[in-house]
């Protein structure tokens, strides 16, 4: 979304983001903190699958792997 905000290519906004030091990581949260988030989630919303999760998840400003 930024690279299309920006006007150029995804790939091309990595390059400079790792160019000048700027580096994406993954939140640092335990697997015990992610199952009771994701399980707060599934009480709400049951049937929901993983890209709502992850959708939940990135409301909250949390990145984390998919696997």
């Amino acid at each position: 979304e930024l690279a299309k905000t920006l006007g150029l290519h995804r790939n091309t906004l990595r390059l400079y983001m790792r160019a000048h030091g700027i580096i994406r990581r993954y939140s640092e949260l335990t697997n015990a903190d992610l199952d009771i988030l994701v399980g707060e989630f599934k009480k709400k919303r049951p049937d929901s699958g993983i890209r709502y999760i992850i959708g939940f998840l990135r409301r909250y400003g949390l990145r984390v792997q998919h696997r």
